[in-house]
C-alpha cells in the first residue's frame, strides 16, 4: 500500500513484448503480386511479338517468370522482421538474417529517433541495432511497443542511488 498523498507511478511491465512490421507487410505483398502478375503477363505475351528477325523460345517465356519470381521473393523479405522482448533481453530479426539476441544488461538505450524510420538500441561504445520490425509508419502500433521496450529496460536497469545528493561527483 503506498502512502497517502503519494502518487505511483509505476509502468506495467509486460511479460514479453512482440513486434512485426504490418503497414510494410501490405505494401511489399501487394507490390509482390503486381511485379508476378506484370510478369507473368509480359512472358505469356512473349510469344505474340511482331515478326521482326527475333526468337523468342519457351525458355525465354519461363526466364522471364522466373525473373519476376525472384523479384516478387524480394519484396515479401520486407515481411521478415521480428521483434521479441522479456526481462532476458531482446531478439530481433532483420530483413535477411536470423535471430539476435542481446542481453538487456548490454542495452544503453531504447531509441526512436524522430526522423528515424525504424527504432533502435544502443549499445556501448555507441553501437547501433536497429529495430525493423517497429516501424514509423506503423503509429500506434510502434507507440504501444515502444512504451513496453522502454518498461522492459527501466525494470531490468534500477535507478542508480542518487550520490550526488551526498555531495559525491557522479
Amino acid at each position: 500500500m503506498s502512502e497517502p498523498g503519494v502518487a505511483r507511478n509505476d509502468p506495467v511491465v509486460p511479460e514479453v513484448v512482440t513486434a512485426r512490421p504490418v503497414r510494410a507487410v501490405w505494401y511489399a505483398v501487394l507490390a509482390a503480386v503486381a511485379v508476378l502478375v506484370l510478369f507473368a503477363v509480359a512472358a505469356l505475351l512473349l510469344r505474340r511479338t511482331s515478326g521482326d528477325g527475333v526468337g523468342f523460345t519457351t525458355a525465354d517465356q519461363v526466364g522471364i517468370a522466373g525473373t519476376g519470381l525472384l523479384l516478387a521473393l524480394a519484396l515479401l523479405s520486407l515481411t521478415w522482421p521480428r521483434l521479441r522482448a522479456d526481462l532476458g533481453g531482446v531478439d530481433t530479426r532483420g530483413f535477411f538474417s536470423g535471430y539476435r539476441h542481446v542481453d538487456w544488461d548490454l542495452v544503453v538505450a531504447v531509441e526512436f529517433p524522430s526522423k528515424a524510420r525504424f527504432a533502435r538500441l544502443v549499445l556501448p561504445g555507441d553501437e547501433l541495432i536497429a529495430l525493423y520490425a517497429v516501424q514509423r509508419g506503423d503509429g500506434e502500433r510502434s507507440v504501444a511497443v515502444m512504451q513496453g521496450l522502454r518498461a522492459l529496460f527501466a525494470a531490468t536497469h534500477p535507478p542508480r542511488a542518487e550520490s550526488t545528493a551526498a555531495g559525491q561527483p557522479d
